[in-house]
């Protein structure tokens, strides 16, 4: 079981955005998968990709919204809605800086 919730992590994506102005990274790892993942907020949408090698990781997939990233496909086969209890970790030096965790 994941330490936060999709809507306890958009919460805290959304007021670095809004109250911080920061377009803030958070690093995902899965269970059962090597890849690392993040998901990146920015003010006119937000993206998840697969971090790796110059030639392995992907590029970003963009999203008007969190919740449309949330339900949608990623790569990998990845769909937060469905996989989100098999997150290991998360790591946002944002979160950290900012106190938010």
């Amino acid at each position: 079981m994941p330490e936060y919730t999709f809507e306890e992590i958009k919460a805290m994506l959304l007021e670095c955005i809004r109250q911080y102005g920061c377009e803030t990274e958070l690093c995902l790892t899965f269970a059962g998968r090597i890849n690392m993942y993040i998901i990146i907020i920015y003010y006119s949408h937000c993206s998840f990709k697969r971090c790796r090698t110059a030639e392995e990781q992907s590029g970003e997939y963009n999203y008007p919204t969190l919740d449309e990233l949330y339900r949608a496909r990623q790569i990998d086969s990845i769909v937060l809605e469905r996989d989100w209890n098999s997150i290991r970790s998360f790591d946002c030096m944002d979160f950290d800086l900012l106190e938010l965790w």
